[in-house]
């Protein structure tokens, strides 16, 4: 027996019409005869239909609209005794696709059919990659292809949608912010605000009035009234980055939020009802922070609805050669734009690559977006060579994992060792600070509050390169 490609429903009073459609379709179709709209509208929601065949004009009941409206993804061919320029005009506005006359041939009706069945099928298609590139959109920021990062990515997914209170953990430079971002963007609150914050920025009796608001006159200097930045998240997402620094007190704060979904601003008398979605995130241990005593456990429960581990760069070292790429490409998309006109290397050498992949990146991708945005500076030529790359005096490699000494040999006085770390850091700040003038010193100087003439000088002490003019 010929298996049915496509399922057909016919909606008409006229019950030898539905019968005369199913001998005109043959095997090819399988088709539900109903005489009403309540019987067409309970058949529409048991089976996923390929078309429908809806009675329209005369004294037949308007059931073309609610058809429509039920099954919005199901294309329906009107069917009409004699159908007039105004029947297929409000037939087509109703949602139909096609109009045929109930005196059809066999040869009109099938053709109609395959028509109907091959529009449903692209919209199908359609509205799936709409779907994909939509997804893409969300989480094209994140780049990996490893298997931890596949993980990763399937759970985001997953919990995008679910609108619970997520838990980030992961080392300092992971993207933390950028997965929290991405939740948001791909999740059901993607048109309401994206509010983030460090926790660990201010001091509690601040923090408190920053998150939950504050009426005038709470406290010294609140000259007015701030809603605060829950309040500021409502129909979004707040996102608490570094939560472990929370003092106490906020954490009490914090719970009550969580259980309540509701605030109450520093110095006022009434509570806020709040509709926020909450995603925190934090570098420490904080079952460990629990277990001293210093983080609430019932405050962690609540936050941990969801947890995600984002793995360390060290433990996705597949995925280095794709970050670079990206990393490379936003930068020189951002230096096309840019008034500086500095201009970016398009890719490195195996030898520059291979560097990379053989160093262990305590600081994550935020220490290869550093170490890339200088090496794009030095780097003369279309590739970014290892000479290029300025790994020297950071975190020792996997591979030779030896001591960090910090300069303490026996010896040397404690003020030697103390200038060696500051002019480490100097020489750090200037380096992304160039990166993000685009190599420009005088960029790069007002970046950092300082006069060109300490720029030129320091860059002279310490080797760096620059762009001229």
């Amino acid at each position: 027996m010929t298996r049915a490609r496509g399922v057909v429903l016919v909606l008409d009073r006229e019950p030898h019409i539905p019968r005369l459609v199913a001998l005109q379709l043959g095997d090819d179709y399988r088709v539900t005869a109903c005489a009403d709209g309540d019987a067409a509208l309970t058949a529409l929601h048991a089976v996923p239909y390929d078309v429908a065949l809806v009675e329209v004009g005369g004294d037949a009941e308007p059931l073309l609209e609610r058809v429509h409206a039920a099954a919005p993804e199901v294309p329906i061919i009107a069917l009409a005794a004699a159908p007039t320029v105004a029947d297929t005009v409000a037939a087509m506005r109703g949602g139909a696709v096609d109009v045929l006359k109930k005196s059809a041939t066999t040869d009109e009706v099938r053709a109609a059919v395959a028509r109907a069945a091959a529009h449903g099928s692209l919209a199908r298609e359609v509205a799936r990659l709409r779907t994909e590139v939509d997804r893409a959109r969300g989480l094209g920021e994140i780049v990996g292809e490893s298997a931890p990062m596949r993980a990763l990515l399937g759970l985001v997914e997953k919990v995008a949608a679910a609108d619970a209170t997520v838990l980030i953990l992961g080392e300092s430079g992971t993207g933390k912010e950028l997965l929290a971002r991405t939740l948001h963007r791909v999740g059901p609150r993607a048109q309401g605000p994206f509010v983030a914050f460090d926790c660990s920025a201010l001091a509690p009796s601040l923090l408190e009035a920053e998150l939950f608001g504050h009426e005038k006159g709470a406290f010294t200097g609140a000259g007015r009234a701030r809603r605060g930045l829950f309040r500021e998240a409502h129909g979004g997402t707040i996102f608490l980055d570094e939560i472990g620094d929370v003092a106490p007190s906020v954490q009490n704060k914090l719970l009550r939020v969580l259980q309540e979904r509701e605030i109450k601003p520093v110095g006022g008398d009434h509570v806020v009802p709040i509709d926020v979605r909450v995603v925190a995130a934090t570098n420490k241990d904080l079952r460990a922070l629990v277990a001293r005593g210093d983080f609430r456990e019932d405050l962690y429960w609540r936050l941990a609805v969801v947890p995600i581990q984002v793995p360390p760069l060290r433990e996705r070292r597949e995925d280095i050669p794709l970050l670079a790429g990206h990393i490379l490409a936003r930068r020189r998309g951002a230096a096309k734009t840019s008034s500086t006109g500095a201009r970016y290397p398009t890719a490195l050498t195996q030898d520059a690559l291979a560097r990379l992949m053989g160093y262990h990146w305590p600081g994550n991708i935020r220490e290869l977006e550093n170490v890339l945005s200088r090496a794009a500076i030095l780097c003369d030529g279309e590739k970014i060579r290892a000479s290029d790359l300025d790994l020297a005096g950071l975190a020792p490699t996997a591979a030779a994992p030896a001591r960090a000494s910090a300069g303490l040999t026996p010896g040397r006085r404690l003020k030697d060792i103390v200038d060696d770390a500051a002019a480490a850091v100097e020489r750090a700040a200037i380096s992304e600070a160039l990166a993000e003038a685009g190599g420009s010193p005088a960029a790069a100087a007002r970046l950092l509050g300082v006069s060109r003439a300490h720029i030129y000088n320091k860059l002279k002490a310490y080797g760096l390169a620059h762009r001229t003019g």
